[in-house]
């Protein structure tokens, strides 16, 4: 049985009807697409550079780590050579008072006990000398060690705020592509469009 004439008509004008309305929301979400394209291109491109940026600011802490640790060990060899020298410097001094007392005692080996007494002195003296020249050494190793671990303190602080950064362009972009005002105000943001083409 043939449908009547009325509802063939009216069938073809629901169906047109669903044709426009879907060229319509195909439309809007074309114009979407064209709007949220370049935003997810700088957005993406951004976050290509923070995280380009947050390696190498790794790497550069990376190389103070063993910067520091190779001063850390020249620092400790520092310290040792201070001790032995300390040590060094008070034997002299013990050998220094053997001889006083041995010139106190006898005036036979006078001219030895000179020799040997001078000869104690100069050691004193050079050992005093390094130690001087030890202390510097350290200190310096101690003002470099502390640049360098506020070096690093700052570089880990860069990188954390880098990571942070690229932690809230995601979270605004996951928000911003499921919101759900975004997604029911399509149809006002097409509607302007139209009128501005018109």
């Amino acid at each position: 049985m043939k449908p009547a004439p009325t509802e063939t008509a009216e069938l073809l004008h629901r169906v047109r009807q669903q044709l426009i309305l879907s060229q319509v929301r195909i439309m809007e979400l074309e114009d979407e697409r064209d709007e949220l394209a370049p935003r997810l291109a700088a957005v993406e491109k951004l976050l290509a550079a923070a995280q380009t940026l947050a390696d190498q600011k790794t790497d550069e802490a990376g190389h103070l780590e063993n910067v520091r640790a190779d001063l850390q060990a020249q620092y400790e060899h520092l310290r040792h050579m201070q001790h032995v020298t300390n040590e060094a410097f008070t034997a002299t001094r013990q050998q220094l008072a053997i001889a006083e007392q041995a010139v106190a005692a006898g005036r036979l080996v006078h001219d030895g006990l000179l020799i040997q007494i001078g000869h104690a002195n100069q050691q004193l003296v050079a050992g005093q000398i390094k130690c001087d020249g030890l202390r510097l050494q350290l200190s310096t190793t101690n003002d470099q060690l502390t640049a360098l671990d506020q070096q690093l303190r700052t570089n880990w602080t860069e990188a954390a705020a880098k990571q942070q950064r690229l932690e809230q362009l995601d979270s605004e972009q996951r928000a911003m592509n499921s919101s759900r005002s975004w997604r029911w105000t399509a149809w006002l943001r097409a509607l302007e469009r139209q009128f501005r083409g018109r």
